[in-house]
């Protein structure tokens, strides 16, 4: 049995949790087993069910910039390399732990996999997350590879790269969907659009607000759901005072964080992404799940998860008229709402499954292990 040692930064980012836990599951198939590092406990360790006896904790895997944790650094990185004595591979699940990984993965003479999950509009961050070292490259679309390969000029010679699209446990979605909603969230018969995910300015909920102003004209009587919470409160307040500026108080709700969206997601009539770039997102994926109707920003790997008036409508970003145009006459066709959510259902089943993600990341693992430590 082969093993990977898994570090992951920000233990709150439910989605990769979720991602980890197929691994874990999928793992004894492919003949290997995960062992997971995380920054800190967190709620969501336990709720995306990640084996606590699989779970430690080095605190120094987060926020390594700052000059009290470089101070510690030596530290957590040799603690690390003695962690990674007994597996094959080490596996950073965002760029934010490669560091970590590349000088302890050197210490230890095992091979390091990183998975460039972010789809960062400048190369600074890619450099600064030493991406240029590695040899086995991960990413969730080929729009976010290029996007790397293009911030560094290139990878490096002889560099392994794979496309590893995220798969849906489509029968448990369902099943947590099947939950009671949250009390508040209920559906009151008003037509209702949401948007899915942390609140921050790359996934830009603002622009789905300005856009609700439009949609209300032609449906007065529509609500927006913001499911999720913001994490930088300068950025909360700018939405909310944009909320207050167009007069939508009573129009759009933010539901805060919510250990189970998917009982609300379920009561959506359109799902949009807003987002001005993002990879892959989760939060697509789990509404076709739902076949839920998706008009999305064709941005980063949309266009690879959506073919655009068949499995979703896809609009240009940072256009809010687009995103209303859109989204009107979805709501007032409950017949296309219908085609274009079983359309995307279908499209995640064929195109999307775990056993492709989960055998695409152990063939990449296979591959690492066998080049020997880079």
């Amino acid at each position: 049995m082969r093993r990977a040692l898994v570090t992951l930064s920000h233990p709150d980012h439910a989605g990769m949790l979720r991602a980890l836990r197929v691994l874990v599951d999928a793992a004894p198939a492919h003949g290997w087993e995960m062992r997971i590092v995380l920054a800190a406990p967190h709620p969501n360790v336990a709720a995306a069910g990640l084996p606590p006896a699989i779970v430690s904790y080095l605190a120094g895997l987060r926020g390594w910039r700052r000059l009290a944790n470089r101070l510690t650094l030596p530290a957590t990185i040799l603690r690390l390399a003695r962690m990674a004595r007994d597996a094959d591979v080490l596996y950073a699940c965002t760029l934010s732990t490669f560091p970590h990984s590349l000088f302890a993965g050197r210490l230890a003479r095992r091979p390091q996999v990183t998975h460039v999950y972010s789809s960062y509009e400048e190369p600074g961050p890619y450099r600064k997350h030493l991406l240029a070292h590695a040899r086995h490259v991960i990413a969730p679309s080929a729009d976010s590879l290029a996007l790397a390969e293009r911030a560094l000029g290139g990878f490096a010679p002889g560099t392994r790269t794979h496309v590893a699209y995220n798969g849906m446990d489509v029968a448990w979605l369902e099943r947590q969907a099947a939950a009671p909603i949250p009390a508040g969230f209920e559906p009151n018969g008003r037509p209702r659009i949401g948007m899915v995910g942390n609140l921050d300015a790359r996934k830009d909920p603002g622009l789905l607000v300005a856009a609700a102003a439009a949609i209300r004209e032609a449906v007065p009587d529509v609500e927006v759901l913001l499911v999720g919470s913001f994490r930088d409160p300068a950025y909360e307040a700018a939405v909310r005072g944009r909320i207050g500026a167009l007069g939508l108080e009573r129009a759009v709700r933010v539901t805060g964080f919510l250990p189970n969206p998917f009982p609300v997601v379920r009561t959506l009539d359109v799902l949009a992404h807003a987002a001005h770039r993002d990879p892959f997102p989760l939060a697509l994926l789990e509404g076709m799940a739902l076949a839920r109707p998706i008009v999305a920003t064709a941005v980063g790997g949309i266009p690879e998860m959506l073919v655009d008036g068949e499995s979703g409508v896809l609009v240009p970003p940072a256009d809010p008229a687009a995103l209303a145009a859109a989204i009107v006459p979805l709501l007032r066709d409950p017949a296309a709402r219908a085609r274009i959510g079983a359309a995307g259902h279908e499209r995640l089943v064929h195109r999307f499954s775990l056993a492709g993600f989960a055998r695409t990341m152990f063939g990449a693992f296979e591959l690492a292990r066998s080049d020997g430590a880079a």
